[in-house]
């Protein structure tokens, strides 16, 4: 039968229950609870558990026999004097004891209620063996209600307070009531032709669950003519919906005939079972995961059924967490990568341009996500992964489809859910689906025994999970363990202590590996070595050791001397700098990773790991993976622009410049590094700083590159000292305490003129194209822009007005000087000639390059006048 002929019948939840199957089915037997072996269910815990204060001869007020009608009840009023008997489980408090009998099994609600006090309510047996317990279940804010199933036989109550005598006197009301049995709404036959729907309600007056207890329910039974595979949803807009479907003869039993139960679906509150059922009469129980004193007085919910046509759910997307890759041990406060492959497992593709699916991680206290990604990336059999770890034979990658990074900070086992959904254009659930992982969370990182030495002594150290906690809250803990190797018992102070861990911490954690780290791996070795010395990790020393050297390298070429003359760099003297910057991070790389390499022969031969060789090895590691790898990536993009057809107009090459993350460095630190390095000529190195940003934006990415990097340092040199629980040693912290520059006195900004640059360049023809660049970047070019390639030497010749919105600010002059040469100029908007200290084009430009003046500053004009209103 077509999904097109699906009819649905619609049930009002206040309907009469039905008779089936020749007579009433009920939930009876289910919840019935022996006086001396109560049946429970749910997330609190009963046992049979004798009263812990000794009983003391308290009168006990018998209620008598309660009817076995509905409605029928039995009723009683006292006072907590703060004089009476004591409690059985709560210290120091009043509390009355009532005596009440059943002839026949039945539902018993017993209330405890009071406008003066926080009532406590206890169900015994007549053994005073405790049954049930509530605090705020009643309808009362504060008022006290247990409901259930009890045999036949004498039940106690105990009617006490949770503040103890401190509060006072107080009256209170008890109730017990003979509640109707909570029959379950028959919805008759579920069929491929006749799906089912009804609305209901819980209320605090609802049965309670059999499941939950204390958790308002509704029951339901339908028949199943053939077996099928069902979808049962429940959903509530303000609940928290539990579902559980189970054989009603099964049910009787509570849990062995539990068939299907779910609480949480497709990343919503609602739930959802979709499985096979054979033929058979099944009941549901409706419940909410919210206690009674937890939820509204009213709270809707819609339950639907319906049998799923498997051949087309077959042929229908099903997207999938096919693999994952999550560690199976972190450090509390590590950001953990959760990697994955997520493929269409269906036979079709999305079934509208609108469909889409949601990628996300959950976890203790963490979240991440990604989506909405469309029904392009889904055709059926494909299959995304992350690492090569989750790759398959077919599988690809994606930018769309990147792996989550979460971070858990609570140590302890812990788990990760990570989880596909796929909604149509309506929002309809397609598919949902996902894996879950456990893993333990540690206070740090563990290792087997290595050797370090501190001043001289040689020390064993190790970390290892404590396997002896006691509290739960314990769990986690690693243990780390420092011992003298000569005298086992010495004693250790605590600042020697913190130095072997930090020693043992780099050896494991630096040392170990260090070439196969990305930053590192990606390095190349030049076969001559040019040694560095890198005083510390704090982003401080980086910066004053990069700056010095950089300074060097700057101050050899012939920059300086093109910017002293007033000429426009070329973007290719640019390029070539960038390029032999590559190369000297080549050779120093070459003398690190030799330095490097010693001293892992040294370890491996048995020697130990000095506390100065483990902080040198520190800070080199910290100069190679800030500042020498950040460099690599400008020289990239420059050579791959120099082999492009295009060279920069490549689209390849546009999207490298693209894909470089913005890190917006201050623009002063590289002053302040030149500075600290004691570097002479600060003021001129900063102007051709200016000048070299604005000839190419690829020696932006290889400043601020190594800027933000190195930035970065201090906080994760801080992290490293956390995650080895020495962030407290003083003399740890002084070696890594950033050097903060002096900040200088602010002064109030005037209204800033507009900077512009004098933009030009030879074309094909000989012409020289001419524009503006302002300082943000945005390029203006005037209509007639043209020198012509035969103009008069000498001859001022200018462009027609630049304008900005809409408003003239000037125009662009320029004349061929008698050496080839070609100067430049500005004209403001009120006729004066401003000449850029950078003003001269050389005699061999470079075909289509854009070659530029120095900032100049252009006076604002000032904003038109608005037009005078005539007079009427």
């Amino acid at each position: 039968m077509k999904q097109a002929m699906r009819r649905t019948r619609v049930v009002a939840a206040t309907g009469v229950a039905v008779a089936l199957l020749a007579g009433v089915l009920t939930f009876v037997g289910a919840g019935a609870a022996s006086a001396q072996e109560p049946v429970l269910i749910s997330e609190e815990v009963t046992t049979q558990e004798e009263a812990t204060t000794e009983e003391a001869n308290c009168e006990t007020t018998d209620l008598g026999l309660l009817d076995s009608n509905p409605g029928s009840q039995l009723t009683a009023s006292g006072r907590w004097t703060t004089e009476d008997c004591d409690s059985r489980f709560r210290a120091n408090s009043d509390a009355h004891t009532y005596q009440f009998e059943i002839d026949a099994t039945g539902r018993i609600r017993v209330d405890l209620n009071s406008s003066d006090a926080d009532s406590y309510l206890y169900l015994l047996d007549a053994d005073g063996t405790r049954i049930s317990e509530n605090d705020d279940g009643g309808v009362g804010a504060l008022d006290a209600r247990i409901e259930r199933e009890l045999e036949a036989g004498v039940y106690l109550i105990e009617a006490t307070t949770t503040a103890s005598r401190v509060r006072g006197p107080a009256d209170f009301e008890v109730e017990v009531t003979q509640v109707d049995t909570c029959e379950p709404e028959a919805l008759g036959a579920l069929t491929p032709e006749q799906d089912i729907e009804i609305s209901g309600f819980w209320t605090p007056e609802s049965c309670q669950s059999i499941f939950l207890t204390g958790h308002p329910s509704q029951y339901f039974v339908f028949s199943l003519p053939e077996g099928a595979r069902v979808r049962v949803d429940l959903t509530s807009e303000i609940g928290d919906p539990v579902l559980i479907v189970a054989p009603i003869v099964a049910l009787r039993s509570v849990v062995p005939g539990q068939v299907a139960h779910n609480d949480d679906a497709a990343g919503t509150r609602n739930s959802r079972i979709e499985q096979y059922f054979p033929a058979d009469v099944y009941g549901i129980e409706a419940t909410t995961y919210r206690a009674r004193d937890l939820q509204g007085p009213l709270v809707d919910f819609t339950l639907t059924l319906t049998i799923v046509e498997e051949e087309v759910q077959q042929n229908s997307p099903s997207l999938k967490i096919e693999e994952i890759d999550i560690p199976t041990e972190v450090v509390a406060g590590d950001p953990i990568l959760v990697n994955f492959r997520v493929g269409n497992l269906g036979g079709d593709a999305f079934p509208d341009e609108e469909s889409n699916a949601i990628l996300y991680a959950i976890g203790p206290r963490v979240f991440d996500r990604t989506g909405p990604l469309f029904s392009h990336l889904w055709p059926a059999g494909v299959a995304y992964h992350t690492n090569e770890e989750t790759a398959s034979a077919t599988s690809t990658t994606t930018p769309l489809v990147a792996p989550f990074s979460v971070t858990i900070y609570r140590t302890g086992p812990a788990w990760l859910f990570t989880a596909v959904l796929v909604e149509d254009g309506n929002e309809d659930e397609i598919s949902f689906h996902g894996l879950w992982h456990d893993l333990m969370v540690l206070s740090g990182p563990t290792y087997d025994p290595v050797l370090v030495d501190v001043d001289g002594v040689v020390y064993s150290v190790s970390a290892a999970l404590d396997e002896d906690v006691e509290d739960e809250d314990d769990e986690g803990t690693v243990i780390t363990t420092v011992t003298s190797v000569d005298d086992p018992e010495a004693e250790i102070d605590a600042e020697t202590e913190a130095r072997a861990r930090y020693a043992a911490g780099v050896r494991t954690q630096l040392l170990d590996g260090i070439f196969d780290r990305p930053e590192i791996a990606a390095l190349p070795q030049a076969a001559e070595p040019n040694p560095v010395t890198v005083p510390s990790p704090s982003s401080g020393a980086l910066l004053r050791t990069a700056a010095g050297r950089f300074a060097v390298l700057v101050n050899s070429s012939d920059l300086l001397e093109t910017l002293s003359n007033g000429e426009a760099i070329s973007p290719v003297a640019v390029e070539d700098l960038i390029l032999s910057t590559a190369e000297r991070v080549s050779e120093t790389y070459a003398s690190l990773a030799s330095s490097w390499q010693s001293i892992l022969e040294q370890i491996e031969g048995g020697g130990a790991l000095s506390f100065a060789d483990a902080f040198a090895v520190h800070s080199e590691l910290a100069y190679a993976e800030s500042i020498l790898s950040p460099a690599l990536v400008p020289s990239t993009i420059v050579a791959a622009a120099r082999a492009a057809e295009q060279g920069w107009d490549d689209p390849e090459v546009q999207a490298m410049l693209a894909g470089q993350p913005s890190c917006n460095a201050n623009p002063t630190d590289l002053r302040d590094a030149y500075e600290a390095a004691g570097v002479e000529n600060v003021d001129e190195l900063m102007a051709l700083d200016t000048e070299l940003r604005a000839a190419s934006p690829v020696y932006g990415l290889l400043i601020d590159g190594a800027l933000c990097a190195a930035a970065a340092t201090d906080a994760t040199n801080h992290r490293f000292l956390e995650r080895l629980e020495i962030d407290d040693s003083g003399l740890l912290l002084e070696l890594f305490a950033p050097e903060e520059p002096a900040e200088p006195e602010e002064e109030p900004e005037p209204d800033p003129p507009i900077e512009l640059r004098v933009m030009a360049r030879l074309g094909e023809d000989g012409r020289i194209e001419h524009g503006v660049e302002l300082s943000s970047g945005f390029q203006i070019l005037p209509e007639r822009r043209y020198l012509p390639s035969d103009s008069q030497v000498g001859m001022w010749y200018s462009t027609l007005d630049v304008e900005l919105f809409g408003t003239s600010i000037g125009q662009i002059r320029a004349r061929r000087l008698a050496d080839g040469r070609i100067e430049l100029g500005f004209r403001d908007f009120e006729g004066g000639n401003l000449i850029p200290d950078i003003a001269y084009l050389p005699a061999d430009l470079d075909e289509g390059a854009w070659y530029r003046s120095s900032l100049i500053e252009v006076q604002r004009p000032p904003e038109p006048a608005e037009d005078e209103e005539e007079p009427a």
